[in-house]
This record gives structure tokens, C-alpha cells and sequence, in this order.
């Protein structure tokens, strides 16, 4: 007969949920990489002028291929239902902007803002 056991768990509510408005997928034989990022626009003042300025936050995950195709197939499966039930998802197609010259700074490397 197999004795019952209780096993306890934690769950850690911690961390904030991450937004992304970017993804980029690496792999190797033994992982994937999935890097998620965040980008905002900000203007620094520095001295009496304004810098243009993308902020860039990102969490990566690691899983290896079996956890991969998992993902892939939960994925799958959530937008298929996701389409079904209020309608497909359109991906518009990327827009190529003419890229303006940046100004480089030089940042006090001390600066903390």
C-alpha cells in the first residue's frame, strides 16, 4: 500500500508582471532563450538641452527543448480557443521608418535616474 504524503508549497507572488512589446528567440542543442523586452521613450535634460533616449528593460527564460514544445503547443492551442471565441488575431505588418541621426552623450557613469 503507498503511503500519502502532504507535500507543502509556496508559491511567490513577488515579482510585478513584466509588459513586452518586444521578443527575440535564441537557441541552442541544449536551450532556448527567450528574451522578452520593454521600450520606453524618454527625454533627458542634460545641460539646457533634451535627449532622445529608448529605455530598455528585458527578462530572459531559459528552458530546455522539451519545456520549449511545451510552450509551444500551450501556445497554440490558447490562441486557436483565444481566435475562436473573439475573433482573429491580426498582425500588422512592420513599418520600416527612416532612422534620424542620434546625437551622441557622454553619460556620468555615476548617475543614478
Amino acid at each position: 500500500m503507498v503511503e500519502k504524503q502532504n507535500i507543502n508549497i509556496n508559491l511567490d507572488h513577488s515579482n510585478p508582471v513584466f509588459f513586452s512589446d518586444g521578443i527575440s528567440l535564441l537557441n541552442r542543442s541544449d536551450k532556448f532563450f527567450v528574451d522578452f523586452r520593454q521600450t520606453s521613450p524618454r527625454i533627458d535634460v542634460i545641460g539646457d538641452k533634451q535627449h532622445h533616449t529608448h529605455a530598455v528593460k528585458h527578462n530572459t527564460i531559459a528552458l530546455d527543448p522539451i519545456m520549449a514544445k511545451a510552450l509551444f503547443e500551450l501556445l497554440r492551442d490558447s490562441i486557436s480557443k483565444y481566435e475562436k471565441q473573439i475573433g482573429k488575431i491580426k498582425v500588422p505588418k512592420p513599418k520600416f521608418l527612416k532612422e534620424e541621426p542620434v546625437e551622441q552623450v557622454s553619460v556620468d557613469r555615476n548617475y543614478i535616474g
